[in-house]
């Protein structure tokens, strides 16, 4: 009787409820928001009752397309129930975890790198990693333009490769090498929780394929840039974090919470909290704008624990017990930040590191300024000549790009004066903030601009195959040296990616990441799963928005591409039966 009412339940069709027609209202309103604002030129053309049609128009199509995926996903057992083959589809149960199916994964990703590691031998050679492998050895002041914290990590492997082998072509591959065996572990990491979470065999293949043989991961695996290793902690940060969020203190019998069971499960909660710091401070230290992700994601997920503590007000114990894991992420998240805070204050002024110059972070607030001076927006003659005071205003619309900020801070080093700046930070603030307001619709443009590639359809990023990031001329006498491969190898090697490379931006982009990314998140919202595991990469994005200096470049958006895989799966996924319960499971996409 209870496996006929399960079949019952599974075959019956349920209708969305209000929560669920209403929480697909703000992703439909982004949605119809990249639309409109990534065809600048006609919404600028347009006016403002053209562009609120056009953006209601999108919503309501982007609202529709939004409901009718979100209740097929998450009905799919009900309809497939239907199917007379795929009916008798067994419940995907949890997987027992192996150490040998890691194992596998992880020699599975190391195989898809090897190949362009013995091709490129001994790496490829950003003109940011010259600059790091110069302070690593002395050869240039210490800089936290790009983290003094990497700038160490390559340090330990450079120097302990060149004591091994004696020279700066080994030090640079003893380096790469390690990076690859890190980001192996991390994406085998991943694949292992979609095996062991029941994930279906053909989703299983395409997602190790993914990480493993996709040629962009091959070649930023051997990329001696920081946002590999960025892209492995924020990964995990990610993972810890989602733990946490749904994690809840076991407040049964005491035979349970001090026997054995009692001290596994105080073990695995000590073990996540440790994951937690450790990723944590990572993020923090590997990326500048690190911290901000952190500190936007912990604003959450500390809210969620909260919410987990008031929800259960009326029985003692729960309300005991959501205090207990409030107040230990509150610790953790503490810890991080004092850690970070020593790092960045008294360590790296005993280190003599020098901070990053003032208009590095001054992105977004000197594009607004300049596309309102440049495009001839309202501006007094006492705010054109503080623009004055930082560069020569007449100079300043050759050396204005609305897609590359790089230009113009260049400009300002050579030829500028940046302290001026921070010598008279809210005089410049309160410039910025009075032009805006007169000269709202120059910083839209300006900020949809600098931006447009990681959210809008259709933009195009060459770098990852030839770009900045192959082997650029260097003080090391380092060259490229395949190994294995011949010169004719070489040659077929390069051809490919160039197909590949034209093949992925005919199908793909990075504004399609973003797109299929919230598609996930309103998926999962959509369907009352834990969303936490969201939050990280939703911070990344709005610190790009904030301050990215080029607007399609893959590094800066890497992590999220790194994560859709498995997003993806978690997203579409009905929830797996554990191994010890009985009935019919849920279907596993």
């Amino acid at each position: 009787m209870l496996v006929k009412r399960n079949t019952e339940e599974k075959s019956r069709l349920e209708m969305p409820s209000r929560w669920q027609f209403l929480i697909l209202l703000p992703f439909a309103l982004l949605y119809s928001l990249f639309i409109v604002l990534g065809d600048w030129e006609k919404a600028e053309a347009g006016s403002g009752l053209q562009n609120g049609g056009r953006i209601l128009l999108w919503m309501f199509l982007s609202y529709a397309a939004l409901l009718f995926l979100c209740f097929i996903i998450s009905q799919k057992e009900a309809i497939l129930g239907r199917i007379p083959l795929l009916s008798r589809i067994p419940a995907c149960r949890e997987r027992a975890g192996k150490w040998y199916v890691y194992l596998i994964f992880f020699l599975l990703c190391l195989a898809g790198c090897l190949p362009y590691f013995l091709m490129y031998y001994p790496t490829w050679l950003s003109n940011d990693a010259v600059w790091q492998i110069e302070q690593a050895l002395g050869w240039a002041p210490a800089s936290n333009h790009h983290p003094w914290f990497h700038t160490m990590i390559i340090k330990f492997f450079f120097m302990a490769g060149y004591r091994i082998f004696g020279t700066y072509t080994e030090a640079m591959a003893f380096y790469t090498f390690w990076q690859i065996i890190i980001m192996s572990s991390v994406y085998a990491f991943f694949l292992y929780q979609l095996y062991k979470s029941g994930t279906r065999l053909l989703w299983l293949v395409a997602a190790a394929a993914f990480y493993a043989f996709l040629p962009i991961n091959g070649l930023m695996s051997i990329c001696m840039t920081k946002d590999e290793f960025f892209t492995a902690a924020l990964l995990v940060f990610a993972w810890q974090g989602a733990k946490l969020a749904g994690q809840k203190e076991d407040v049964s019998g005491s035979d349970i919470r001090y026997g054995k069971e009692g001290r596994r499960v105080f073990r695995d909660k000590v073990c996540r909290l440790a994951g937690y710091f450790v990723s944590g401070l990572l993020v923090c230290l590997l990326r500048s704008n690190g911290v901000y992700v952190f500190l936007g994601t912990v604003f959450f997920l500390l809210l969620s624990k909260w919410m987990q503590g008031t929800a259960a007000k009326k029985e003692h114990s729960l309300r005991a017990a959501g205090r207990r894991e409030f107040l230990a992420v509150f610790t953790c998240t503490a810890a991080v930040l004092l850690c970070y805070g020593v790092y960045h204050g008294p360590i790296l002024k005993a280190m003599d590191v020098e901070p990053p110059d003032t208009i590095e972070a001054l992105t977004m607030p000197t594009q607004h300024i300049l596309c309102a001076y440049v495009k001839g927006g309202e501006l007094t003659q006492e705010e054109a000549a503080m623009i004055g005071q930082v560069v020569p205003a007449d100079q300043a619309a050759s050396y204005y790009n609305p897609y590359l900020f790089d230009i113009f801070k260049a400009f300002v080093r050579e030829a500028g004066n940046q302290e001026i700046i921070a010598e008279q930070k809210w005089d410049y603030f309160k410039l910025w903030l009075q032009v805006g307001l007169r000269n709202p619709l120059r910083y839209l443009e300006a900020e949809v601009k600098q931006t447009a590639g990681y959210w809008a359809l259709d933009t195009a990023d060459y770098q990852y195959v030839v770009g900045e990031y192959y082997m650029v001329d260097n003080p090391f006498a380092v060259t490229t040296q395949r190994k294995l491969f011949t010169y004719q190898a070489e040659v077929g090697m390069y051809q490919f990616l160039m197909r590949f490379q034209d093949l992925y931006n005919k199908v793909w982009s990075l504004g399609l990441n973003t797109w299929i990314f919230f598609f996930c998140f309103a998926c999962a919202a959509y369907r009352k799963k834990n969303v936490m595991i969201f939050v990280p990469f939703v911070m990344l994005l709005v610190t790009l928005l904030l301050a990215v200096p080029v607007y399609n470049v893959l590094r800066y958006v890497y992590a999220l591409f790194m994560a859709l895989p498995f997003l993806l799966g978690y997203s579409i996924r009905t929830d797996t039966v554990r191994n010890d319960e009985t009935g019919t499971g849920g279907y596993a996409g």
